[in-house]
């Protein structure tokens, strides 16, 4: 072959086997995809392993979705637990239906100080509750009771009280059954309590003459003149002293005795009750008290003296008028007011101007007033 021919078949077998390269080289290229694409499809199955769990989750994700319907339930119910139907109705009372409430319990100190309570309330609302109490088994709760149908001034309950004090067996509930219409103040209590000043027990009959003072229940002047001998000395003063307050006439032969009487404070009584009752002929015997030692009844003699328009005690009340105690300043003060002239407004006003305790000022100022109020009056006459 010539050489001619030789180059040719090489260039031709040069191109063949460039061209067989070349046509190997796709091969290659998508050899690759089909390896790319074959890991695709190792992973895909394992995408497809773990779709499944998209739906697992679903239902977990629906749980909540599926909860949503049992919160109107919730809901309702709620009410119930935070509000009981026995806290509603613990809570609904107020302290005043609390109380009438407990004056029902089994227990007599709960029954007590509620009983207590409903007085201190001062609601008229309780008047019906209380008098129902008046029949509790315990003695001490009806104490309690009948001492705040007192404070309550409820005169519903007189005929009750009245019945206590004339007839029940426990001699404290009789004594707070006087106390109570002293309070009350209606003299339809009256014949009980004129009745009690007979009691055996001396604290009751004690509180019927204090009573039948405040209420000046004059019916009973009979049975407080007889007990102007009482033994006990604190009746007789507690006698002597509601005597004074009906302005007893029948009584001022006694009480002039009683001027004498051993006991101080029996005197002093005696002194005030005949200043009361403004009997005239009581004056020469009450000058002569006006010496007693003790200045606590020279002052009240003083006052005594100007309640019957007579001055003789006026030089005492000016003198005690300057004393330390407040009793007898006051006392003193008054005696000025009620029988004092121009010479004794000097004086007060003296002491007015001097004086740096405000209460004693008060005290002077008002006695100044009433004393200058008078000397005006007098003035007119």
């Amino acid at each position: 072959m010539k050489p001619k021919n030789i180059a040719l078949v090489a260039v031709f077998v040069f191109l063949v086997s460039a061209l067989a390269t070349y046509a190997q080289a796709p091969v290659k290229k998508s050899a690759a995809p089909v390896k790319k694409s074959a890991a695709s499809q190792k992973a895909r199955p394992a995408a497809k392993k773990q779709a499944p769990a998209k739906p697992a989750a679903r239902p977990a994700a629906q749980k909540p979705q599926d909860a949503k319907p049992a919160a109107p339930a919730a809901k309702t119910t709620a009410p119930a637990k935070e509000v009981p139907v026995s806290t509603v109705t613990v809570k609904a009372l107020t302290p005043f239906e609390d109380a009438v409430e407990k004056l029902k319990t089994g227990e007599p100190g709960p029954r007590r100080q509620a009983a207590d309570f409903l007085g201190q309330s001062r609601d008229a609302n309780a008047v019906p509750h209380l008098i129902k109490a008046l029949n509790d088994d315990s003695a001490d709760v009806r104490i309690a009771v009948v001492d705040s149908l007192g404070l309550l001034r409820a005169r519903e309950a007189t005929g009750k009280l009245s019945e206590i004090l004339s007839k029940d067996a426990e001699p404290r509930l009789r004594q707070a059954a006087a106390i109570a219409l002293s309070y009350i103040g209606d003299t339809a209590a009256g014949p009980a309590l004129a009745g009690a000043l007979k009691d055996a027990n001396p604290g009751v009959r004690y509180a019927a003459a204090r009573t039948i003072g405040v209420l000046k229940y004059s019916e009973a002047e009979e049975a407080l003149l007889a007990l102007l001998t009482d033994a006990d000395v604190n009746m007789r003063r507690g006698v002597i002293s509601t005597l004074g307050q009906i302005q007893s006439k029948k009584a001022a032969g006694e009480l002039k005795k009683a001027l004498s009487d051993p006991d101080q404070y029996v005197r002093l009584e005696a002194v005030k009750a005949l200043g009361d009752i403004g009997d005239p002929s009581a004056i020469e015997l009450l000058k002569e008290i006006l010496e007693d030692k003790d200045p606590g009844v020279k002052v009240e003699t003083a006052l005594a003296l100007a309640k019957l328009n007579d001055a003789s005690g006026l030089e005492i009340a000016c003198e005690l008028i300057k004393s330390t105690d407040l009793m007898l300043k006051n006392q003193a003060a008054n005696v000025l007011a009620a029988a004092g002239t121009e010479k004794s407004l000097e004086l007060l006003d003296e002491l007015y101007a001097a004086e740096q305790d405000p209460g004693n000022k008060n005290l002077l100022d008002f006695a100044r007033q009433r004393l200058i109020a008078r000397l005006k009056l007098q003035q007119k006459k």
